[in-house]
């Protein structure tokens, strides 16, 4: 009898000891996987939290319907690239301007506007470039490859020519993300063949619809520092930075925008230079190097603005 109840306290041991084993390696297991593989989303969220970039409060950036990165392009609009690093948090909006059909329908030019423009045009034509369309989505999804190489989250307004996206839409993409950047890219046209070079364009302080308006000084400085970094990797003659209020595009978007015309279809140099694979590789890069730079500053006006902060609260404190 004692026996029996001795063998089988063993027996209830063991089994117990074999439970908090098996329980422990699978924690073990769990908890590894985990930390293994820290960026990765969790189940019931919408949002992602990149670790170790502040805290919670302003660190969500949104990933529901994000796609892998492939290298192939998407059907469809709002394709958006999570990145990797200390840039995921900000999210480009690359805009490759116009589409294969354009849309005569009209849209009020900015919010509460009563001036209607047609949603999207259908872009101008190089002898040697071809279609505008075209030449501004071959760069665009080069500059998509640059940034996501680079570390960013990237959203592509399109990434095929077979859409029907109005600029007011495309602004709207952009504002849904609370782009860091929205960039626009074009090819410029004139009747002048004589008039050669690159540009920027950006709205005015003065623009009439104040959420654009208040974006002004960061678009400015996003235009400046693009501009700069594609002239001197494509060669391409640096021209001005144009401030307009008219585009619907531009006057739609809450966020630091800029336009790139990259030069001019309508001049036989810059249509030449425009068609080479090496221009298309270039521009993607000057412009990616243009949004290093205008990361570059900001961020030290964010750290130059938390030192200022941090400052008057140690000055308060002393005060009697």
């Amino acid at each position: 009898m004692k026996l029996s109840i001795l063998r089988q306290l063993r027996r209830l041991l063991s089994l117990g000891l074999i439970t908090v084993t098996i329980f422990s390696f699978a924690s073990c297991a769990t908890w590894t996987s985990i930390w293994e593989r820290p960026m990765e989303t969790d189940i019931d969220s919408n949002l992602l939290v990149i670790p170790g970039s502040g805290g919670p409060e302003d660190t969500y950036v949104p990933f529901e319907g994000a796609v892998d990165y492939t290298g192939e392009a998407h059907e469809g609009t709002d394709i958006y690239y999570v990145g990797t690093g200390a840039r995921r948090e900000q999210i480009i909006v690359i805009d490759a301007g116009h589409q294969a059909e354009g849309s005569s329908a009209k849209e009020p030019n900015g919010p509460g506007s009563e001036e209607m423009k047609a949603e999207v045009s259908w872009g101008a034509e190089g002898a040697y470039s071809g279609d505008e369309h075209a030449l501004n989505l071959e760069v665009a999804l080069l500059l998509r490859d640059e940034l996501i190489a680079r570390g960013y989250s990237v959203v592509m307004i399109r990434e095929t020519a077979n859409v029907n996206i109005s600029n007011m839409a495309r602004a709207e993409i952009a504002n849904k993300y609370n782009a860091a950047a929205y960039v626009r890219i074009h090819a410029n046209f004139y009747e002048d063949t004589t008039m050669q070079g690159a540009m920027t364009i950006c709205h005015s302080e003065n623009n009439p619809y104040p959420d654009c308006a208040a974006t002004y000084d960061e678009s400015r400085l996003l235009s400046e520092r693009i501009l700069q970094a594609f002239c001197k990797t494509t060669g391409m003659q640096q021209m001005e930075i144009r401030e307009m209020d008219d585009l619907t595009g531009t006057n739609w978007s809450k966020v630091p925008t800029t336009l790139v015309e990259m030069g001019f279809l309508s001049n036989k140099s810059d249509d030449m230079l425009m068609a080479t694979k090496y221009f298309k590789e270039q521009a993607a890069k000057g412009m990616a190097d243009g949004l290093d730079a205008y990361f570059t500053i900001m961020d030290s006006r964010v750290e130059a603005q938390s030192e200022q902060a941090a400052a008057r609260e140690e000055a308060e404190a002393v005060e009697p």
